[in-house]
């Protein structure tokens, strides 16, 4: 990894890491609140293209994503949910299939039908320290 990188990585750790913890969507910066909220949307509606330029939003613009997706499959709260649990939940295939290879999931769930739901407008959002 270049020190570039590195660098670009440890700055959205920081950035982060402010965020995590107890502490709620009123604590982080207002711009980040609303980064988060649109990775939760566009994952739930199953828009692919869209989630990826949110998350690239919080990485800085940089190209190199995949520690930001593990960092948000494994913190991010989306109503409650996490973020892949979120996007199942809403019948969100092909977001899902991303963001399943992010997430710890302990969740052991049997379904006779998936049943379609439509993403909600208010999303509450919230970052815990993985442990």
């Amino acid at each position: 990894m270049s020190r570039s990188n590195i660098v670009s990585v440890g700055l959205c750790v920081l950035s982060l890491g402010a965020i995590s913890g107890t502490a709620m969507a009123e604590d982080y910066p207002k711009h980040l609140e609303q980064d988060l909220i649109s990775v939760c949307q566009h994952a739930a509606g199953n828009d692919r293209m869209n989630m990826h330029q949110s998350v690239q939003q919080i990485t800085l613009g940089r190209k190199h994503t995949g520690p930001t997706y593990r960092m948000l499959g494994e913190g991010l709260r989306c109503n409650g949910m996490n973020l892949a649990a979120f996007a199942d939940y809403y019948g969100a295939t092909d977001t899902y299939q991303i963001l399943k290879r992010y997430s710890i999931d302990t969740r052991i769930e049997i379904r006779d039908i998936q049943v379609s739901r439509l993403p909600p407008e208010h999303i509450q959002v919230s970052f815990v320290s993985p442990e």
